[in-house]
């Protein structure tokens, strides 16, 4: 938990960057560094677990609920949020801005008003500090610094499951590669099969006639009845 001492160096570090921020403006409006009266912030992380410490994931959109409760009788609006990364153990010490972001929204008396912040970033795997600014501004235009988180968090890394498609894809593609390099390996070592042709045996004396004798020998199937009958042969007389 951060003591009240930090809490103190960030309500006047955010007082110090809105009064630089609307410097440029005509008319200056006037800064007042107390809370305003009756409005109370709370700060909501959607997919943190209840007991531990907010977790962000580096590279993906995390999302984060600003609580607005105005229990007074006034209206105020809520111009924009701003917060910073710092060290853990040194809230002063500011290691990466986040972006600003511009509401103009109502906070309308005796109501509640929830918007919506987003940290995306790049940072190592291990606890930081986060501190969020709200900068509210009442009907007479007196802006109010007001502290919506002051606390750590946890950067990790995203988990990648099996099932993820970019994975399976990539998978898949090395694996087509181990395969036709395997195949192309396999083609360029394995020896080319050679046919090699039988040599004859020359036939003996005997099956050379035999392979003569059979090649004499007809197949009479196919002759009509009629003309397998030997011709009579006449003898004449002399």
């Amino acid at each position: 938990m951060v003591g009240l001492k930090q809490t103190i160096k960030a309500l006047v570090c955010g007082a110090l960057f809105f009064a630089a921020a609307s410097a440029q403006a005509q008319e200056e409006p006037q800064t007042d560094n107390s809370l305003p009266p009756g409005v109370v912030v709370t700060t909501e992380f959607p997919n943190a677990i209840a007991g531990l410490t907010p977790e962000l994931i580096n590279g993906e959109p995390n999302s984060i609920r600003l609580n607005f409760q105005n229990s007074g009788k006034a209206e105020y609006k809520v111009n924009l949020v701003v917060g910073s990364i710092v060290e853990m153990d040194d809230f002063n010490n500011i290691v990466r801005n986040l972006t600003a972001y511009r509401y103009g929204n109502t906070l309308k008396a005796d109501s509640s008003l929830i918007l919506p912040y987003s940290v995306k970033m790049e940072m190592p795997t291990r606890e930081f500090g986060l501190v969020l600014l709200a900068e509210v501004m009442d009907s007479n235009k007196v802006r109010y610094p007001v502290l919506v988180y002051n606390s750590t968090v946890n950067f990790s890394e995203p988990a990648h499951g099996w099932l993820d498609m970019q994975l399976i894809f990539l998978y898949v593609l090395i694996g087509g590669i181990f395969v036709a390099l395997g195949m192309f390996l396999k083609g360029a070592v394995a020896p080319e099969k050679v046919a090699i042709k039988k040599k004859a045996t020359p036939m003996t004396a005997e099956e050379r006639e035999a392979a003569v004798e059979k090649s004499k020998i007809l197949d009479e199937d196919w002759i009509p009845e009629n003309h397998k009958k030997s011709p009579r042969v006449v003898k004449r007389r002399a």
